[in-house]
């Protein structure tokens, strides 16, 4: 295949530069190959990309939109635990609780008339 690029005619023998063309032509073929299998692998990382961003994407989660929240008003014997009970009910309490407490720094108990931001839970 070589010798159709650069076609070797005649005697070659201690003739350096058909060597030489030669040893040029793979290089040239190495590199654009090199390039073909950088191009390919630049666009499958692209598209992968793409696959992973676009879902996010579409639901419209990142950095731009917090997560949607409600408020409520402490009422006289509310607990943490009542509170996740009833915002999340049939759900495990302990990870509600633990969001309440994340979400409004919630030292030292709770008091009537306090007003809590809660996360609602995604579906």
């Amino acid at each position: 295949m070589i010798e159709q690029v650069f076609p070797i005619t005649g005697d070659t023998t201690g003739d350096t530069t058909g060597e030489a063309m030669r040893a040029e032509a793979v290089r040239m073929r190495l590199t654009s190959r090199g390039r073909a299998v950088a191009r390919t692998l630049a666009i499958v990382l692209a598209v992968a990309v793409f696959l992973l961003v676009a879902p996010g994407l579409a639901r419209g989660v990142g950095p731009d939109r917090p997560a949607p929240r409600v408020t409520y008003v402490v009422e006289p014997g509310d607990t943490l635990w009542s509170i996740a009970r009833r915002v999340a009910p049939g759900q495990d309490p302990r990870p509600v609780v633990d969001r309440l407490i994340e979400a409004n720094d919630v030292r030292g108990g709770l008091r009537a008339g306090q007003e809590l931001s809660i996360p609602v839970p995604e579906r």
